[in-house]
């Protein structure tokens, strides 16, 4: 959200002024196009988007996805270790999101125990989070909504006279991790801009607030960046980025879950290349053309089964945008391909390989009906496709272990398992209004749909998956409404939503039999959101609040029953709590989330500010569904999950222009607690679930930086 003043507030609702940047997955450029470009606004969907800004992060010395959307109530980010954290949003996972960095998507999932998106902080010009189904514009299958992660350019970090600089960093945190940076950037002719990065993260195993080591959370990473941007003429611009990402470590086999201190430790390996091309063309108000084309290659290695798993996705966005009067259009076309391959590096035993395909055509119209009133429709069509091929070992018992047998030629016994996802498409339709009340006061209201059919399976699981002919692709709508008053020095907001994915698919494991990927019933995420804000000269306070509640209803589970014939029965269940052990890939319960952000500069060159965020406990979530199922436990139970109160404290001084030094304090008063984002904690239940709880989030962190920009 902005105030009108100055634009210290970037979370919430967006000014339309800014909105923009939500529509579209194209160009990001500083340079003045002399006002070629058509104005973008986003009304479907936008009552509860935010922005986080590169100041936020620098302030906190942001370092992981925790660090990044620490102060944002309706975002939860479970694992205390940055390869396994996971981004969940008004309850939903991010593998419900489409979530791009550039533009680039980062898809599907190489283990379910480890989370699929990775960025670094320093490299952040903005992250728009929009939470729920929107426009047609929003991207292919954002059935819980979209996160868009985009880089800076050499042009943010010069001044309008600068020819050439640089920035180092050196960090040191208290628990217990080193980092470095260097940037270097500058314009190599007066219309082309170069802007190289790396960075080194070194990280040892991190003690909780009790004192106590988290075992398994040690790793090292480095990243490469270089993104050029050149203006090609007046009207027409263009941006290559490369970056590519390397982390490795030793964790635990459930990478995600707490590890005793004499549990085995296992050595990974993961690595992330992506290449960003996006062009753009201003030509008049009737072509404003935008292209983006991708490729991003991930994989993660692990010493344990001594297993290898790669994701490449490809693909391309082209949209245009008219201005038509009183209309303004956009339309365009997008296709992404997905292809997962995952196989044993050693022995054979195993290998499988899944290629889907997504192929969408969108158009979305902003109608200014009067001064006050702006109507938004739009509708896309989506088209899945998807081709599965396997080679299955067969697996023997001998002398009590299960081995792959072979032949009287010393060849693994194999049998083939191919099939192909019939083809899922579909129409989404989406309609939405922004009506100025009074002056600084609007209301806005949104209805849309969202289509997605089966994504590419997760690498691990991708050899057991088996063919479901009757698997249906997941409808999403989605209601908001909201209300906002802001007048550049307060600020309030109210909204209300209510999600529901019709079909939910989930990857659903069935003992020896496999995975199959089924419609398991309907998941609903419904809630409230309130802001409270105030900007001075020199201050600024922000108050937000969530409350959310995601269920599964009309879910049949075959549960035992001894007074029928056969021992089982068909259940059908309604408000079905959302854990992440059980429905890994889909959400997980949060409890009611309040956070106070203060910031004030006390001089030119000191700043200073804390945040507060308190989670409230959540009880009674009833679990074992799943289990029940497949014969593991008796009866069901039920978990809790342990609030918390958390506060993050800053000082900022910049004795010069060139010289900077950050001291931020994580987690100041030592809390011990478990993020509501991470699997709870179902230990109770005895043997075999005594390690089935998330990792302790990390204890208090003091964090010192000094950067020098020349």
């Amino acid at each position: 959200m902005t105030f009108k003043a100055t634009p210290v507030f970037k979370t919430k609702i967006l000014s339309t002024l800014i909105a923009g940047l939500l529509s579209t997955q194209a160009l990001a450029t500083e340079k003045d196009t002399d006002n070629k470009d058509i104005e973008k606004i986003v009304v479907v969907g936008a009552t509860t988007n935010s922005e986080i800004t590169p100041e936020q992060l620098d302030n906190y010395q942001a370092n992981d996805l925790e660090d990044i959307f620490r102060a944002t109530p309706s975002i939860t980010v479970g694992g205390s270790l940055g390869i396994v954290q996971k981004v969940f949003v008004r309850g939903l996972e991010d593998s419900m999101m489409n979530i791009t960095v550039d533009g680039a998507p980062q898809t599907s999932t190489l283990f379910h125990h480890v989370g699929r998106v990775s960025i670094e902080p320093e490299l952040l010009r903005s992250v728009e989070v929009q939470a729920g189904a929107g426009e047609a514009t929003a991207g292919s299958g954002a059935v819980g909504g979209a996160i868009r992660f985009k880089t800076k350019t050499a042009n943010d970090l010069l001044d309008a006279d600068e020819q050439f600089g640089g920035l180092a960093k050196a960090s040191i945190f208290s628990n217990d991790a080193n980092k470095q940076s260097v940037a270097l950037y500058g314009r190599v002719t007066d219309s082309v801009n170069v802007l190289a990065s790396y960075v080194n993260v070194s990280r040892d195993n991190m003690e909780d607030g009790e004192g106590d080591l988290i075992p398994g959370t040690g790793s090292d990473q480095t990243l490469g960046f270089v993104k050029v941007d050149a203006e090609i003429s007046d009207s027409q611009f263009i941006t290559v980025s490369y970056e590519t990402r390397e982390e490795e470590g030793e964790f635990g086999k459930q990478t995600n879950w707490v590890q005793t201190i004499d549990a085995p430790l296992f050595k990974t390996w993961s690595d992330r290349e992506t290449l960003v091309l996006n062009h753009a063309l201003y030509l008049n108000e009737f072509i404003n053309l935008e292209t983006t084309l991708y490729s991003t290659e991930s994989s993660l290695k692990r010493e344990l089964y001594t297993w290898n798993a790669g994701i490449k996705t490809t693909g391309f966005d082209i949209r245009n945008t008219s201005d038509l009067g009183d209309h303004v259009l956009t339309y365009g076309i997008e296709q992404k391909n997905d292809e997962v391959n995952s196989e044993s590096y050693e022995a054979f035993g195993g290998k499988a390989n899944e290629d889907g395909t997504v192929t969408g055509v969108y158009a979305q119209d902003h109608w200014q009906i009067t001064p006050d009133l702006l109507l938004s429709f739009g509708v896309r069509y989506d088209a899945y496709e998807l081709d599965h091929t396997g080679l299955e070992a067969n697996w023997v018992k001998v002398d009590g272990k299960w081995v792959v047998e072979h032949d009287a030629q010393g060849n693994p016994v194999t049998k083939s398992k191919d099939f192909s996802v019939k083809k899922q498409d579909g129409f989404s339709k989406n309609i939405g209004f922004k009506y100025t009340l009074a002056e600084n006061i609007t209301l806005s209201a949104g209805y849309a749909e969202a289509l997605r059919g089966r994504q590419v399976a997760d690498a691990f699981t991708a050899g057991e998956v088996n063919d479901n002919p009757e698997l249906a692709p997941e409808e999403v709508e989605n209601i908001e409404l909201g209300l906002e008053y802001n007048d550049g020095t307060w600020l309030f907001e109210a909204s209300v939503y209510q999600s529901t994915i019709n079909g939910v698919v989930f990857d659903k494991f069935k003992g020896r039999e496999g995975v199959f990927y089924e419609n398991i019933g309907d998941l609903e995420s419904k809630g409230v959101e309130l802001v409270a804000g105030y900007q001075a000269n020199q201050f600024d306070v922000l108050i937000s609040f969530n409350h959310n509640d995601v269920v599964l209803n009309n879910m049949p589970f075959i549960w035992p029953d001894s007074s029928v014939e056969g021992g089982k029965k068909q259940v059908i269940r309604n408000n079905v709590d959302i854990n992440a052990y059980e429905y890994g890939g889909l959400g997980n319960a949060v409890g009611d989330a309040l956070n106070i952000n203060f910031n004030y500069e006390v001089t030119d060159s000191i700043k200073t500010g804390f945040n507060f965020k308190y989670v409230a406990d959540l009880n009674d979530i009833e679990v074992m569904h799943r289990s029940l199922e497949l014969g593991w436990v008796d009866e069901l139970g039920s978990i809790d999950k342990e609030g918390y109160n958390l506060v993050d404290v800053y000082a900022r001084y910049e004795p010069t222009e060139q010289l900077r030094f950050d001291l931020s304090i994580q987690n100041l008063f030592n809390e011990t607690y478990r993020s509501h984002g991470s699997v709870g904690d179902f230990s109770k239940f005895g043997k075999g679930y005594e390690t089935l709880k998330g990792m302790y989030e990390p204890g208090r962190d003091i964090r010192l930086s000094v950067s020098y920009q020349f």
